[in-house]
């Protein structure tokens, strides 16, 4: 009985043991998997938390969106969700960023750029005899956005001709300053010059973006083609728009024919230069003078020179002269003159008693004098 008791002991002891491991498996495997679900978790809360994080690598060419059309959100971020969305040609998307570790060294840097997010202006400034950036020499109406830095002094980077952004948009001539704030031209629809988004252009002046630094195509091109990787970007407020003033931006959004395009795109393909000549013709057309129509010449003319005027007259002659004058300073001056020719004599035959000239003068602009002259052998009358 010792024996078997012993033996049922051993077992018991054994079966024991076995679950108490069996036991200690599972509670290490449940430690496991609760560890690996909450790390899980604390990811996705760190993605969702991304509002305002940048997730960028430029080694795995992941692409910053910015800004897009009127649904767009607000978020500023580019995960690994977003890599599904990247377009396939973004490594052959004309990026011309030197992607280079080391910056130029700031005697090679010519310019130096602020950014006045209040007055929604850029100002260039290149150095001075002393090597300072204190000399201005262009101002750039812009629009900044809701995340756009409000102070801080950057650095220029990548640089790209097209950039697509955040909804589906893009950007010409895109320079990057920090992260995902961006140097660039106002939204396209598609990577074609012709879909720009003139409701947005409308916008340039007033905060508009999400963050980047919106500016006319002109503009942007310049920054792109003389800001080298390393220029510095200087961000303040003030209602002071800077040395230069604040330029304007042409409205286009009543210029359906043409505001597809941005006006200052230097492309040759723009329509903007016909659009705007063809303006210009019309306009000039409508100012041109209307020339009178010439009534100076005379209506009837019975002598061709109404100044050679030859009058034979008998002894008794009767000369009367009329000029009816209008001083009217916009009105067509007439001159009547008659001259009657009577001789007192008896008719003879074949011959007229009384002989009449009549001379018409129509002349423009000339003063008229009325006047009746009588000439007879014993009294003489003048009246002007």
């Amino acid at each position: 009985m010792n024996q078997k008791q012993k033996l049922s002991n051993q077992k018991k002891k054994k079966i024991i043991i076995i679950s108490t491991g069996m036991l200690i498996l599972l509670l290490i495997s449940a430690i496991l998997t609760v560890t690996v679900l909450y790390f899980q978790n604390k990811n996705k809360e760190l993605a969702k938390q991304g509002a305002n994080i940048l997730y960028y690598s430029e080694s795995e060419n992941q692409i910053a969106k910015e800004e897009g059309g009127e649904e767009e959100n607000n978020v500023l971020v580019v995960g690994l969700d977003d890599e599904n969305k990247t377009n396939e040609n973004d490594t052959n998307e004309n990026k011309e960023s030197e992607n280079k570790s080391s910056q130029n060294n700031e005697a090679d840097i010519p310019y130096y750029i602020k950014v006045n997010n209040q007055a929604n202006v850029v100002t260039i400034y290149k150095k001075d005899s002393k090597g300072n950036y204190t000399v201005p020499i262009k101002a750039m109406i812009c629009s900044i956005g809701t995340a756009t830095p409000e102070s801080g002094v950057y650095s220029m980077s990548d640089k790209y001709t097209w950039r697509l952004l955040q909804g589906d948009v893009y950007g010409q001539y895109a320079c990057r300053i920090t992260g995902h704030i961006l140097f660039h031209s106002v939204p396209y629809e598609e990577k074609d010059k012709s879909t720009l988004e003139w409701w947005e252009y409308d916008k340039l002046g007033t905060k508009a973006s999400l963050g980047c630094i919106r500016l006319t195509v002109e503009d942007a091109k310049w920054i792109y083609d003389n800001c080298v990787p390393g220029t510095k970007v200087e961000f303040y407020s003030s209602s002071n728009p800077g040395p230069l003033g604040k330029p304007t931006a042409q409205k286009i959004s009543d210029d359906e024919e043409v505001r597809n395009w941005d006006p200052t795109d230097p492309d040759k393909d723009n329509p903007w230069k016909d659009y705007l000549e063809k303006q210009e013709e019309a306009e000039e057309v409508n100012t041109e003078p209307v020339e009178e129509n010439d009534t100076s010449r005379n209506e009837t003319e019975d002598i061709t020179n109404g100044d050679n005027i030859v009058n034979e007259n008998d002894n008794n002659t009767d000369t009367n002269v009329n000029n009816n004058t209008n001083t009217n300073n916009n009105s067509i001056y007439t001159n009547s003159i008659d001259v009657t020719n009577s001789t007192n004599k008896k008719p003879d035959s074949g011959t007229n008693s009384n002989k009449q000239n009549t001379v018409t003068n129509t002349d423009k602009g000339k003063n008229n004098i009325t006047s009746k002259n009588e000439l007879n052998k014993d009294k003489t009358s003048n009246q002007v």
